[in-house]
């Protein structure tokens, strides 16, 4: 590897999980395991429902392909590629060397590498020769981005390799390339998804082409936001969709669906890109006169009660997230630093950004940053920021912290129990005193900002322990925010509607006995599992009926798992297992029957410890939960 200051930052997070997380060794041959030609028929099928309207995209990766020597390669969120693109000989070389149809490229299996990192940091970049983990692949340069679902959701990446070539920067070509190739794959599966919505499309010039466009919207007859792409939040500035789902077209742009079905609507140039542009019904004559507007993206906060706030929609008819909503309104403008505390997937960051939304902040800087998801040498000047030439391969203007960067607004520090004792005692500082000093810097800078903090773990136990300052909890927690889990909300049944109809693009139903099932699974990953549970089940089902057939087997659990308090480790299993009686066994032939028995023995023999019993047997382990699944043992 180069020098650290010259490594990219998304490349030394990577190397840092890949040592301390998956305990690899450096510089050996990771090659990627390859799952059976069945196996690779199952993950194909759940995803080319969608990608199949994305089919003249990958027609034109595979012609450039053709001309520059490319492989193209498209993978599901598990990593596994599920199409290549390669028709010259060079492109071939580059599938005999692993990278083909069936290989697993997680970072857990491969190292760093382009697709596996992609999926870990969920962004676009690239791994460059000896950046890679694994010494086999420091030949090739892969530059890969995230493929995001209609619904937000990132469901695989797509990768362009070759070999690696001169400086690293030339592959700037590759990047741009597989980025807007992404953003187009996006659009042709949300064109797809919403075909029986309003489409609008944002163009940079009246001239352009809506067809053509990246930037869309989806709303209902209403005119209310149901859908929007990653490229349209870009030019609107938008971080998230939770900003724009569920708004009405009048409060972001002043106009309404009709006006847009008879005149495109032109854009004020005073946004992030600081460049006009048009906003168009898909349907509409590109001629006449448009309308010059200023797009307020702020939550309108006129004279209506509490209850009509973002907090109280979040909180829906659960009483627990009503009194905490409750308390939020009443202390969210005195400057009390709020603590959210919570399991995995309860919505700790949605529940943070109602608060801000909620507040006389609300158009004011929301900054996030998740305390576990950045290196500990990192960490620090990602939010302090530092001064110009304050160390080797820092940016020429220096940066601005995410602390600075929130001034006037919120701070919402994510996973704060991960964060390390000696930046605990900065953070104590600037919450005591209110100004911050960047790093290289000697004079501090004023800030005004409220902070809420988040975390899965018991700080009270951390602060026993050492790990967390005393002083520092009691600084953030001037109020605590308990979120029920998922199986502890009263509203359950109600939630799991409500979000089936928000992720559908048509009406649909669950049969008796899938609401029954969903509304007494134990949901370990809480509404984050809930949404990928239901929108897996609305690319399997037929005709807007949801049956148990449509379901992924996770929410088959065994009987003893469903009613722990406790989630199983998704990567493991426990010793002592229960064989589930939620599905009937079908007959298996006396192959089969002793493959389960050897699988059995194998397993028993590790205690249940999937990575070991996958090195056992020589195969990988997505191929062992498959195996799993199969003979029902899980």
């Amino acid at each position: 590897m180069r020098d650290q200051a010259e490594i990219p930052t998304q490349i030394r997070g990577s190397w840092e999980r890949c040592i301390e997380r998956y305990h690899l060794e450096p510089g050996r041959d990771l090659l990627p395991p390859r799952l059976t030609d069945r196996e690779v028929k199952r993950e194909q099928n759940e995803l080319d429902s969608l990608l199949h309207v994305a089919e003249p995209v990958f027609q034109r990766l595979r012609q450039i392909g053709d001309n520059s020597g490319y492989c193209v390669l498209v993978t599901n969120a598990r990593g596994v590629v599920l199409r290549q693109l390669i028709d010259t000989q060079r492109g071939q070389e580059l599938a005999d060397n692993g990278l083909r149809v069936g290989t697993v490229w997680t970072e857990e299996l491969v190292g760093t590498n382009g697709l596996g990192t992609c999926l870990a940091t969920q962004e676009a970049l690239t791994v460059y020769a000896d950046e890679h983990f694994g010494r086999e692949l420091r030949r090739f340069s892969c530059s890969t981005a995230p493929i995001i679902s209609p619904h937000g959701e990132m469901i695989g990446a797509l990768d362009i390799s070759t070999y690696a070539q001169g400086e690293r920067q030339l592959q700037a070509l590759a990047q741009n390339l597989v980025c807007d190739s992404a953003d187009q794959i996006e659009a042709a599966m949300f064109r797809y998804t919403f075909r029986s919505a309003h489409l609008l499309t944002l163009v940079w010039a009246r001239e352009c082409d809506p067809a053509s466009s990246n930037a869309l919207i989806a709303t209902n007859d209403r005119g209310v936001i149901i859908g929007i792409t990653s490229a349209a939040l870009m030019q609107l500035g938008a971080r998230e969709r939770v900003q724009m789902i569920g708004r009405a077209l009048p409060d972001l742009f002043g106009a309404t669906l009709e006006e847009l079905q008879r005149a495109p609507l032109r854009l004020s140039d005073n946004l992030p890109l600081r460049r006009e542009f048009w906003l168009v019904y898909a349907d509409a004559a590109t001629t006449g006169v448009g309308l010059s507007v200023k797009p307020d993206l702020r939550i309108k906060r006129p004279d209506q009660p509490a209850l009509e706030s973002p907090l109280a929609r979040l909180a829906g008819q659960d009483p627990r997230l009503a009194r905490n909503a409750e308390i939020c309104h009443r202390i969210i403008n005195r400057g009390i630093n709020i603590l959210l505390q919570g399991e995995t997937g309860t919505g700790k960051e949605v529940w943070a950004r109602a608060i801000h939304e909620s507040s006389e902040r609300s158009d004011k800087p929301f900054v996030t940053l998740n305390c576990a998801a950045i290196p500990e040498s990192l960490i620090e000047s990602e939010l302090f920021g530092y001064s110009a030439g304050t160390f080797t391969g820092a940016l020429k203007g220096g940066k601005v912290g995410k602390i600075q960067a929130s001034n006037g607004g919120t701070l919402f520090l994510d996973e704060i129990g991960d964060m390390p004792l000696a930046l605990q005692a900065r953070l104590l500082r600037v919450l005591a005193e209110g100004e911050i000093t960047p790093l290289g810097d000697i004079k501090p800078v004023p800030i005004d900002l409220h902070v809420i903090t988040a975390t899965h773990r018991d700080l009270k136990q951390l602060i026993a322990q050492g790990g967390f300052r005393e002083d520092l909890y009691y600084r953030i927690s001037g109020v605590r925010i308990e979120l029920p889990a998922l199986r502890e909300r009263a509203d359950r049944s109600a939630l799991i509607e409500k979000i089936l109809q928000e992720i559908s693009e048509a009406p649909v139903e669950l049969a008796s006995e899938v609401q029954q099932l969903l509304d007494s699974y134990r949901w370990p990953g809480n509404i984050r599992q809930l949404k990928n549970v239901l929108q897996f089940a609305l690319c399997m089902c037929d005709g807007g009926r949801v049956a148990l057939e449509d379901l992924p087997e996770e929410v088959f659990a065994a009987p003893a798992e469903r009613h722990a308090l406790l989630p199983v480790e998704p990567s493991e299993y426990p010793p002592e297992r229960m064989v589930s009686l939620s599905r009937p066994q079908p007959q298996l032939s006396a192959a089969e029957e002793r493959e389960r028995s050897e699988l059995i023995q194998a397993l028993e023999a590790n205690r249940w410890v999937v990575s070991r019993t996958a090195r056992l047997l020589g195969i990988s382990r997505s191929t062992l939960h498959r195996k799993i699944n199969k003979y029902d043992l899980g």
